[in-house]
Order: C-alpha cells, then structure tokens, then sequence
C-alpha cells in the first residue's frame, strides 16, 4: 500500500467519521453520502510560495482559488441526502471541527459533473437556478474512496454500503 492510500478499514473509519460529523447538523434527513472536499489550486500556491513570488501573487491565487469553488471555504464537508446537498465550513487540526453551514442546494435542480487533471478528480456543482457554480476536489492529496463515493452517489450511484 503506497504512502496516501487507505486501506478498507482506515476508508471505513473516515467513511463513518464524515458521517457523524454532519449527522447532528442534518435532521430528518437520511445522510447517503459525506466526504471532505477543498478548493482546487494548492499546488499553485505551493509553487508561489516556493518561488518567493510575493504576498500579491500568492492573494491573486488565493482569490482565484476561492472564485473557483463558488466562495466556499478552503475546506469544506459537503453531505448528500436524497433531496438535498448541504457544505459546512471544516476545519481541519488534530482532528475535524464542522463549521457553519457554507451552501445548501436542492438536489433537483443541480449539475453535477467531473474532470480529471492534475492526479485528482474535481467536482463541479451548478445550481442554474441560482446562479451558482463551485469546483472543489478531495480533501486528500489523490483521489479518495469516501470523496469518489460522495460523487457517485450525486451522479446517480447507490450510497456505500446500499
């Protein structure tokens, strides 16, 4: 097993962690899916920073980054239910802290789609209805069981463990 891969027990444990993070936060509704996700782009702040190309650089990628994922928060725990989608601001430490509640869109009026680049799977929503449109990846370095899950379950597949 490579250095950021999960093994079925270590996918599991994030799986119900993720879960129970927004259980409390989503009531009446059956949780499907939940799956850390962050602003794309942290490779160019990487390079920034490692460039020494300034504060002013890095702030225009830092506003680029946020424009993309529609203002959401640099991380996010986006959780699916049948009828809705829901994001709440996530703070990441020594363990994960759920924030206030970012977005929340009604399932039926939304796009979803994917693109591959740069190793991860990015995750476009739309909501043509309002006007809205964020981009966002897994929270990991690399694709992840629980975040690829979270996009099948949007995409039509059955929830883990259906």
């Amino acid at each position: 097993m490579g250095m950021f891969e999960m093994s079925d027990a270590q996918v599991a444990e994030w799986r119900q962690q993720c879960h129970d993070l927004v259980a409390g936060r989503i009531d009446g509704e059956e949780i499907l899916a939940a799956a850390g996700f962050r602003q794309g782009g942290a490779s160019a702040n990487y390079v920034a920073s490692k460039a020494q190309l300034g504060g002013l650089v890095y702030a225009g990628i830092k506003m680029m980054r946020k424009r993309k994922a529609g203002g959401l928060p640099d991380k996010v725990m986006l959780a699916v239910t049948p009828s809705r989608l829901y994001a709440f601001k996530l703070n990441v430490g020594r363990s994960y802290k759920l924030g206030d509640e970012a977005a929340v869109w009604e399932r039926s009026g939304l796009r979803v789609s994917t693109d591959r680049g740069g190793g991860m799977t990015a995750l476009t929503i739309e909501s043509p209805s309002e006007g809205e449109k964020a981009t966002l990846v897994g929270i990991s370095v690399k694709d992840d069981p629980v975040s690829q899950e979270l996009i099948g379950v949007l995409q039509g597949a059955a929830p883990a463990g259906a």
